[in-house]
């Protein structure tokens, strides 16, 4: 097995976390041999949600980064002030 990305990773203090159901197939592969420490998660799973009420548009744009007036039949991405950027389609 190639550990290109994990050449200078010290195996014994690092935690590989791989889907539930997989530990098995992780632990009798090669990452059995070179990581001791597998953890389970779900890979689904949401931790912890925030939603903001008062969260304003700041600026629109087209695909092609022109910046909009207002919504323009397309796809629109849309910077909100709490950072976020989305795609929005617009009919």
């Amino acid at each position: 097995m190639g550990y290109g990305v994990f050449e200078n990773c010290d195996a014994k203090k690092c935690t590989v976390y791989v889907p539930k159901g997989t530990y098995d197939d992780y632990w009798l592969s090669d990452f059995g041999y070179f990581f001791e420490n597998i953890v389970e998660y779900d890979p689904t799973g949401i931790d912890k949600t925030t939603t903001y009420t008062d969260v304003e548009e700041v600026s629109r744009y087209s695909v092609n980064g022109q910046r909009l007036v207002g919504s323009t039949k397309g796809l629109n991405i849309v910077k909100y002030s709490d950072g976020s950027v989305k795609k929005v389609a617009v009919e």
